[in-house]
């Protein structure tokens, strides 16, 4: 991106962060800074230490959410039982998902909390009377397998290139919306300079 605020035919100059800084908070003793190059200074700025923000923001988005599903995980780990239930049906084929190999199918099972039965998850053609090892809460009630580490860790990377991308955007555009305000002021202020220069560089009274 430019660095300095432009006026028509003129070529943009490149200026570095660090003085865009110092520029921003009156520091540059330039003769020639006008106000429009410390605003455009001072957008500068403003749009560094959000993009800094915002990674900031996204790599907390992202170490929350890990340790949330983590906990979750761990919670749920710690209330799962294996048991063995017996299917006391066939896994109706319409349970079948596009492109799956999973169905359903009733079964019984017994825990301590006292003898359960449901639906539960088989692989397709499961006949009557397979056993199948399931988990169970504290309730003797189906529950799933906790969250592997793995998909864990996905989650939290891709909830922080979220915040990343949303965040980013969003101060992109407004960085966008303030410089094009910018570039009108300049181009404005360059064409009343003008006219008031022009005559008397090219003669013209």
């Amino acid at each position: 991106m430019s660095a300095a605020a432009t006026t028509p035919g003129q070529p943009a100059s490149r200026t570095s962060l660090r003085r865009h800084v110092r520029r921003a908070v009156g520091r540059d003793d330039n003769p020639l800074c006008r106000p429009l190059d410390r605003a455009y200074s001072r957008l500068v700025t403003a749009f560094a230490l959000t993009v800094l923000a915002t990674f900031a923001l996204a790599v907390v988005a992202a170490l929350l959410l890990y340790r949330v599903e983590a906990r979750t995980a761990q919670g749920i780990a710690g209330h799962r039982h294996l048991v063995t239930a017996v299917t006391t049906g066939p896994a109706p084929a319409d349970d079948l998902r596009a492109g799956g190999s999973r169905a359903y199918a009733p079964a019984r099972w017994t825990y301590p909390a006292g003898p359960g039965a449901g639906s539960i998850p088989v692989q397709s053609g499961t006949p009557t009377g397979t056993a199948v090892r399931i988990g169970v809460d504290d309730a003797g009630n189906p529950i799933g397998a906790p969250k592997a580490t793995e998909r864990i860790l996905s989650d939290a990377v891709l909830a922080g290139l979220g915040t990343v991308s949303v965040l980013g955007l969003g101060a992109e555009g407004a960085f966008a919306l303030r410089r094009r305000a910018l570039d009108r002021r300049a181009e404005a202020d360059w064409e009343s300079a003008w006219q008031q220069v022009e005559p008397g560089w090219s003669g013209r009274r």
